[in-house]
């Protein structure tokens, strides 16, 4: 059954991208979180594209379109990327942005962007925290911190010194780039 009552989210996002083109300036540059999503969003999209999974495509770019709203301001080639991105779901409204850009051949007939690889790899990962096996905190760590940092920065925790105490734990278990495990005698 048709419900256009789904239309309304779909109108409010597209009000939103159409927000975005204020923010393109010549020498608008994005915060190295934001330019790894670019490129993680450029990678999904892609890869769901290509197997028909739509719902995901639009999904991802509404993460894209968050980020980009909390951006101060947004490069031409970035947004360019995310209108490319956009076309298939949203072919007129991407064709009108684009002309306003200042682009003279339709988007349809563009590039198709393809994620810069080097910009896929995350420089911090979240490391969970287990005391006797049961989760009780996180912490952002370097990618490339060794087990001892992460032993030290689990240990000095709030959340972790709460359970643990003054104890020494009698086993730790550390799982680079994922996981600290604590083993405390209570």
């Amino acid at each position: 059954a048709w419900n256009t009552k789904g239309m309304i989210g779909t109108r409010r996002f597209l009000e939103r991208v159409w927000k975005l083109a204020e923010k393109v300036t010549a020498k608008g540059t994005l915060s190295k979180e934001t330019d790894t999503l670019l490129h993680k969003t450029i990678k999904k999209v892609s890869e769901d594209m290509s197997v028909l999974r739509h719902n995901t495509v639009v999904s991802s770019l509404m993460i894209l379109s968050n980020a980009f709203e909390k951006e101060a301001s947004l490069g031409r080639t970035d947004f360019e990327i995310f209108l490319k991105l956009l076309a298939p779901m949203a072919p007129h409204i991407t064709e009108e942005m684009w002309r306003e850009l200042g682009n003279k051949k339709s988007i349809h007939v563009s590039e198709w962007p393809v994620a810069d690889e080097s910009k896929l790899v995350e420089a911090t990962v979240t490391i969970m925290v287990q005391v006797n096996g049961k989760t009780r905190g996180s912490f952002v760590a370097p990618k490339d911190a060794s087990k001892e940092e992460l032993e030290k920065s689990a240990c000095a925790l709030d959340e972790v010194q709460k359970w643990i105490g003054d104890k020494k734990p009698e086993k730790v278990i550390v799982v680079p780039g994922k996981l600290v495990s604590l083993v405390v005698k209570m």
